[in-house]
């Protein structure tokens, strides 16, 4: 039972004692005057007797409440313990965090900018108060971020609160309160490229990685996927792209590593994608280049690329999407050219090279190629994520329900719709080293 206590004055005064100058019918004890007057004592759950003191009987009154209601139902958390700051905590969350290393310097990066220099200096119990999660989700928006970026900062800390509740630093998590509302990104529709866009963005790119923009918008290969295809990768005979690296950035370090997911797979390999990367081949032989594997400073790891820059080097994402790219869709009309001057080209963030994939995705759709196979093709972790992306790009839908009812309606026939048979992913032997 949280009891609390007149630390001044004397709980069972004596007959002969003189009463308090100070207050009104008390009687001053040998503490009068000396530190904050009013104390909360209870037991906590393993019976130890605690203490905590208050100037105000106000605040005394609210903290014995609040320590009887979590010891009643089991939510009771250390006081001391809840003095570390969150920062303090986050740091500790980050070494003990087991994400790969991309990931972990993306961890890194928001706690740094965003969660430590912002609240990293309260203390874990104040987070009791989910309105100081609100107001900072806030200060984010008038910096301004956009929501998908708040969602991706409030991942990260809910994560680190989920393990201070998990350590009994606080009682539940601030950032799923009733009361906190997170910004909800709009969510754009996948717009594919025509036909004469694609032709034109891959004519205006260099020579040696002109196969490489067929590569994307032909298999559906995110960048770093397209960067780190070797020779090796490639079964022209049984007519299939092996997909068993990506070349990404640790920090500031490229590395191969394995693709998004950790998932190699292989894609079909259409005729004249195939004849385009035999031309490729002959007039730019593939080149070896090594990297470490996976992290900084990891297993150097050799491969025959058939796509390297000028100087025979893997290529680095930010210098071709500023450089390559950039000239590539001016060629095609989809930016104009860069100003007299100017440092760099007009910005345009719903063109990247992910547009290939995505045209991919759809012409793919539109050939009869069902949800479930493309989702393996695009290495997505589930058919699901394929469906809610590329499902408004599924031709005829509302032409064929209109035909469903009506033949329902008029007792006519149905259309039986088989299901496309996915082969087995044929692996090239280097794969087994990627594993």
């Amino acid at each position: 039972m949280a009891s609390i206590y007149d630390r001044w004055h004397k709980t069972r005064p004596a007959k002969a004692d003189k009463e308090c100058p100070d207050h009104k019918g008390k009687v001053a004890g040998a503490e009068h005057g000396v530190g904050k007057r009013w104390q909360v004592r209870y037991r906590d759950p393993a019976g130890e007797q605690r203490k905590e003191n208050f100037e105000r009987k106000t605040d005394a009154d609210r903290r014995a409440a609040e320590v009887q209601r979590d010891l009643d139902v089991g939510t009771y958390v250390d006081p001391t313990l809840t003095k570390v700051t969150l920062g303090v905590f986050a740091q500790q969350w980050l070494a003990a965090n087991t994400a790969g290393p991309t990931t972990g310097v993306r961890y890194e990066g928001l706690v740094r900018n965003h969660i430590d220099a912002r609240l990293g200096h309260l203390a874990i119990r104040s987070f009791q108060k989910p309105s100081i999660i609100q107001g900072w989700i806030k200060e984010l928006q008038e910096i301004p971020l956009q929501p998908s970026t708040i969602g991706g900062i409030g991942d990260v800390l809910s994560s680190i609160f989920d393990a201070a509740v998990d350590d009994g630093l606080i009682s539940r998590n601030p950032c799923k309160a009733g009361s906190v509302r997170w910004p909800q990104p709009v969510k754009k529709a996948v717009v594919p490229w025509t036909r004469e866009r694609v032709l034109a963005v891959v004519a205006g790119l260099p020579e040696r990685f002109r196969a490489g923009g067929l590569v994307g918008v032909g298999c559906g290969l995110r960048q770093g996927e397209v960067f780190a295809l070797s020779e090796g990768d490639i079964d022209f005979k049984g007519g299939w792209l092996n997909v068993n690296q990506q070349i990404r950035f640790v920090g500031k370090t490229m590395v191969f590593a394995l693709p998004k997911g950790d998932k190699v797979r292989s894609v079909p390999l259409s005729p004249r994608t195939a004849v385009a990367l035999r031309t490729h081949l002959k007039s730019f032989p593939s080149t070896e280049v090594t990297l470490p594997w996976a992290v900084e400073g990891g297993k150097p790891r050799t491969l025959r690329l058939l796509f390297v820059d000028a100087n025979g080097k893997a290529y680095n994402r930010s210098v071709f999407n500023a450089g390559d790219w950039k000239r590539a869709l001016v060629h095609a009309g989809v930016i104009p050219p860069r100003v007299s001057g100017a440092q760099y080209f007009a910005a345009a963030p719903e063109d990247g090279m992910h547009a290939l994939r995505h045209t991919y995705a759809s012409a793919q759709l539109e050939g009869g190629t069902n949800i479930k196979a493309l989702s393996v093709f695009l290495g997505h972790s589930d058919a699901g994520f394929t469906l809610r992306t590329y499902t408004h790009l599924m031709p005829g839908s509302e032409g064929r329900s209109r035909s469903a009812t009506d033949d329902f309606l008029v007792g006519g026939g149905h259309q039986q719709q088989g299901t496309e048979h996915v082969p087995s992913a044929v692996v090239c032997p280097e794969s087994a080293l990627a594993a």
